[in-house]
């Protein structure tokens, strides 16, 4: 089978998106798996209250502290505070200004404060494992982003931190982390939805705002938990007892067909009919620690529409 996903990997930095509970932290795993058997070093990122990723390793939190999970496959968690630390020693280079000013109670109070300082903070972590790490060295971050909401913010914020009257080298490393953003060589956002009429329209307002208001480019949209065909009928009774199950799944089809006929319309319509959309199987729930080769074969089973 030809293999899926391959242009979209080759990318630096993939940011992953979507409605919350549609599958978007099952697909950021699968793609690290997917990365890894082609021999890549992958850094799976978030940014949550709670580690969501670390448990489909079967590991316990990691928190903000790297940790390798699975052979090639990284994973952190990263929060605000600590994140804002490291930007200002590391990606700013100020240690000894972090240890005498940031540290005072007062400063620390007043930068939280700021509009989007740990929203650019993060976008600062994920520039510099990109681009700038040459100790992990890491062949692709995967950022298993916010909801398509908070995400959207996300992305607006360098053009929010330019034009908010600061100046100096935060201003410089915006400009440069927007720069990377904007880069759809090295960068690119999946969009993961699934096919439903509703949420096929929220994923196509999401797409035409985040082309228009942001500088991330969309790389590709997948439809997660699309049913499969009807399995054949072995015999007549048997074609009986599941009749109710038949009449089920060719409704479920049938709306299926219409929720993707009005997304692809929808990606013509804006000129973005290009995209690569990917048809992602229903599955059901996985098991927990993840089964590497479950999860590869589930991925490497979409299908270009």
């Amino acid at each position: 089978m030809q293999e899926q996903f391959t242009e979209l990997l080759q990318k630096k930095l993939i940011m992953v998106t979507g409605k919350g509970g549609i599958g978007k932290t099952l697909t950021s795993v699968a793609l690290a798996y997917r990365a890894q058997a082609l021999g890549k070093k992958v850094c799976l990122v978030e940014s949550s209250a709670h580690d969501q990723i670390a448990a489909l390793f079967g590991s316990a939190p990691v928190g903000h502290q790297q940790r390798e999970l699975a052979p090639g496959i990284t994973v952190i968690n990263v929060n605000p505070q600590d994140n804002f630390r490291d930007f200002v020693i590391k990606h700013l280079g100020f240690s000894k200004l972090f240890e005498k000013v940031f540290t005072k109670p007062i400063v620390r109070s007043f930068i939280q404060m700021l509009p989007g300082i740990a929203e650019l903070t993060l976008l600062g972590r994920l520039y510099y494992y990109s681009e700038l790490d040459k100790e992990d060295n890491f062949d692709l971050i995967i950022f298993d982003g916010f909801a398509s909401g908070h995400f959207q913010s996300l992305m607006k914020t360098p053009d929010a931190v330019m034009h908010s009257g600061m100046v100096g080298p935060v201003i410089e490393e915006t400009k440069r982390v927007r720069s990377f953003i904007a880069d759809r060589d090295r960068v690119g956002v999946l969009l993961v939805t699934v096919p439903e009429e509703l949420v096929i329209a929220e994923a196509l307002d999401f797409v035409d705002r985040l082309q228009r208001e942001t500088p991330a480019p969309l790389a590709a949209i997948a439809v997660n938990r699309c049913f499969p065909a009807f399995p054949p009928v072995a015999s007549d009774a048997a074609q009986t007892d599941l009749a109710g199950a038949l009449k089920y799944w060719e409704t479920r089809v049938a709306a299926e067909a219409k929720s993707l006929d009005r997304l692809l319309t929808g990606l013509k319509d804006m000129g973005g009919r290009e995209l690569p959309v990917f048809r992602l199987g229903e599955r059901g729930a996985f098991t927990e620690p993840l089964q590497a080769e479950e999860v590869r074969a589930w991925i490497g089973g979409a299908a270009r529409l």
